[in-house]
């Protein structure tokens, strides 16, 4: 066996809930989910089409934060919050206790807020150093009565203007129908010049969200922790928060791996996971301990095909236990040059809807 790592995302290949999302559908009535859904909308316009300077995907929870403040969010809440809705990927509690047993590091790295990310994390019994997330002290900030009602007053607008659509291959602005246009113009206004202008507008320059280079800064921080080299590490993600994640493991050598991801984790991963429980993970992560990289790759390829992928010797017991698991289960693995690229992104969002609901998968 080899020296390895593993890192994963917490929402999706660990948790089912997307937890901002639902703080909003649960706090910011009326609307909350509706005004979620169009500023991640938003969030993913300003990282992937605009590439805005000094934005990344996942920033969504920084431009949130005004208004769960607005409506009387508070850590604690948040905290018990998590704890209460917490809906935690079929088979993934069974699935790290067998990785934590191999005794290589794991690594939790997500855009959930602290609150969040710790209540998964502590369930499935990662150490505490080993939780790397947005950290947010809501408590710290104060807002006037005035300015809540002025963001209440937003989240209506937001969530009464027209969708935010974008379409496949937009490259600017211009590319959006003029009604998604009318709303991002909308939300320009308010999130880069009526927030700011506000007292609780400090929070914008005071809550980093880890998500696109921040993550990929966070899996080189969890590497110098540990020693490991990247080209002996496995990332796991499932969203456009994990592109750049992915992006820097693939330079170094290791391994990225979409997990029920959306199209924008199919198109950045080496390998392409669709599975209702967690254990394909247990599995690709056995065979990369053992045979490196480029037998899970060699496997992506030969999946399906009679012959198709050498035979991959495991000890007994690592068979056994990670076979039990995924009996009865469904695990497709697709390589990143798989021909059917749409059907398999296809296939990959809709059993993350299967799994997480639509709205949850709808989201970047």
């Amino acid at each position: 066996m080899r020296n390895i790592q593993l890192d994963t995302d917490c929402e999706g290949p660990l948790a089912l809930n997307d937890n901002a999302f639902e703080l909003c559908r649960d706090f910011l009535r009326p609307g909350g989910d509706r005004f979620f859904t169009q500023v991640s909308r938003y969030d993913d316009y300003l990282a992937d089409i605009l590439k805005k300077p000094g934005y990344k995907a996942g920033d969504t929870l920084k431009l949130i934060l005004p208004f769960l403040k607005a409506y009387g969010l508070t850590n604690a809440r948040i905290r018990e919050y998590s704890l209460k809705t917490l809906k935690l990927m079929p088979g993934v509690e069974k699935t790290y206790k067998f990785l934590h047993a191999q005794e290589f590091p794991i690594f939790e790295i997500s855009t959930s807020y602290r609150q969040f990310a710790e209540a998964v994390g502590k369930k499935l019994g990662f150490k505490s150093d080993h939780i790397i997330c947005t950290e947010l002290d809501l408590d710290r900030y104060k807002i006037s009565a005035g300015e809540a009602a002025e963001l209440r007053r937003f989240i209506e607008e937001i969530a009464a203007a027209p969708e935010i659509e974008l379409p496949v291959g937009a490259k600017s602005l211009d590319d959006l129908p003029v009604a998604a246009q009318e709303a991002i113009g909308r939300c320009d206004r308010i999130f880069w010049e009526r927030v700011p202008e506000m007292d609780i507008g400090v929070i914008y320059q005071e809550v980093n969200p880890i998500g696109g280079f921040e993550k990929a800064k966070a899996l080189e921080e969890s590497l110098a922790k540990t020693g490991v080299s990247m080209a002996d590490t496995i990332y796991v993600g499932d969203s456009i928060t994990d592109v750049q994640a992915f992006e820097a493991v693939r330079a170094g050598g290791g391994l990225a791996i979409s997990f029920n991801g959306n199209r924008y984790a199919v198109d950045a991963a080496q390998v392409i996971v669709v599975a209702d429980t967690a254990w394909p993970i247990a599995l690709l992560a056995s065979i990369f301990s053992y045979w490196g990289k480029e037998s899970v790759l060699d496997l992506a390829a030969g999946a399906g095909k009679p012959g198709g992928s050498r035979n991959l010797v495991l000890p007994e017991a690592v068979i056994d236990y990670i076979g039990s698991g995924l009996q009865g289960g469904i695990f497709n693995l697709y390589p990143a040059d798989t021909p059917k690229k749409d059907e398999v992104a296809k296939e990959s969002t809709a059993m993350r809807a299967k799994l997480r609901g639509a709205a949850i998968a709808a989201l970047g």
